[in-house]
């Protein structure tokens, strides 16, 4: 096959497939997923790898447990097993969602075939050789020969002999993406899950941020749900809808935008003149597109650049050049959000909304989209319940038993 083989040292493809599944969450592991954990968090130099630090404290023991009891308690006394071999295909956006995916299905037992980006980056380069570190121990002899981590350029008859090994097929990519792969046939029993282009915003309370004391922390966790990634990550807030009345919006608006240029100046190693010129196409070509009144408004650095709209049909959801660019909307009421809320929406990101009136509005109207609703801060945290699937129970097969 015409791929390079990442993890671990002398991987075989058709060798994986013959291993059995291993138990759901076998202290192999656990062990292993623990150690290379503790292998990330020990070195300074990843510190300065933020998503690297996210991905390592998820993996830590006390939150792989909480997983083991979470998987513990909805199975109950029913049998779920591993489904066999999954095959993964990770996005070339976030670096860190083929590990995720990789570790809840090992972590249930299965048999795993990562293919990664053929876009290197630093941070996969670190992850490659923790992994390969960690991989190469005795202790973890059944978690090496249990999988393998590829990387080859586009080639659909790669990818269609990888999936005639498959059990199930899990795809992390755009639109087009996942239509091309998913012409690509997988055996008559296998399963398939896949992950497409999302859109994800925040909602501010108007009121609660102007009168709020920690304005400040605010505007740092809205920064790093925004700006890792450059809004490229499906959970990335790409539009900030305002709750309250005009003058309040008003009112809030200059504060939150002020601090958050200070905070990406601050942040920001230097502008790329070409985020800024996709901004403005982006711009012009929303405003040429829209029903009403569209206003660009630039903060002085240019990192940060917001499209004030006067209707939620003017938010374009596939034109979006992310780097900093924000749809803006104002809503006097919450339940106004219900008509704003599309099937390809993901996370809403809220500051100053009470969990209850979010709950109530989702019982209430049932929007066909949103899968997640977080406090500023925790839009980019991985869960295993991911755009409505409990990845823990998709990887898992039930064996009904009745004697």
């Amino acid at each position: 096959m015409r791929y390079e083989i990442l993890a671990p040292g002398g991987a075989d493809a058709q060798a994986l497939c013959g291993q059995t599944t291993l138990p759901p969450f076998d202290p192999t592991s656990l062990a292993f997923v623990d150690a290379v954990s503790r292998r990330i968090l020990s070195d300074p130099s990843f510190k300065r790898l933020a998503e690297l630090a996210a991905l390592a404290f998820w993996m830590r023991k006390a939150n792989i447990r909480h997983l083991e009891n979470k998987f513990n308690d909805k199975r109950g006394d029913r049998l779920w097993t591993g489904r066999g071999v999954v095959f993964h295909i990770a996005p070339a956006n976030v670096d860190t969602i083929f590990v995720y995916s990789w570790l809840v299905s090992l972590l249930v037992g299965n048999v795993n075939i990562v293919r990664v980006s053929s876009h290197v980056t630093e941070q996969l380069q670190h992850l490659i050789a923790v992994i390969n570190e960690v991989a190469a121990s005795d202790e973890f002899d059944k978690i090496s020969r249990r999988f393998m981590i590829v990387r080859y350029e586009h080639d659909d008859e790669v990818t269609a002999d990888l999936s005639s090994l498959c059990d199930m097929r899990v795809i992390w990519g755009g639109d087009e993406t996942i239509r091309r792969i998913r012409s690509i046939p997988i055996g008559p029993a296998a399963v398939e899950l896949t992950f497409s282009d999302k859109f994800s915003f925040s909602v501010i309370d108007a009121g609660k941020f102007v009168t709020s004391d920690r304005k400040d922390s605010v505007v740092s966790d809205f920064y790093n749900d925004a700006f890792f990634f450059e809004q490229r990550a499906c959970s990335s807030p790409r539009l900030v809808v305002w709750l309250g009345e005009r003058n309040c919006v008003a009112q809030a608006r200059g504060t939150f935008w002020d601090l958050l240029e200070e905070t990406v100046v601050q942040k920001q190693r230097e502008g790329v003149p070409a985020s800024a010129v996709d901004k403005l196409v982006t711009a012009c070509l929303v405003a040429a597109k829209s029903d009403g009144a569209v206003t660009m408004e630039s903060t002085r650095s240019n990192f940060v650049n917001r499209l004030w709209l006067e209707s939620p049909r003017d938010i374009d959801r596939e034109l979006h050049s992310g780097r900093g660019l924000f749809y803006e909307l104002q809503i006097g009421e919450l339940e106004e959000l219900a008509d704003i809320i599309t099937a390809r929406d993901q996370t809403i990101s809220v500051f100053g909304v009470e969990p209850e009136r979010i709950e109530r509005l989702i019982a209430d109207r049932r929007p066909l989209g949103v899968s997640r609703v977080v406090p500023f801060g925790q839009a980019l945290n991985f869960s295993a319940v991911w755009d409505g699937h409990d990845l823990l129970r998709q990887f898992c097969r039930e064996i009904d038993i009745t004697l």
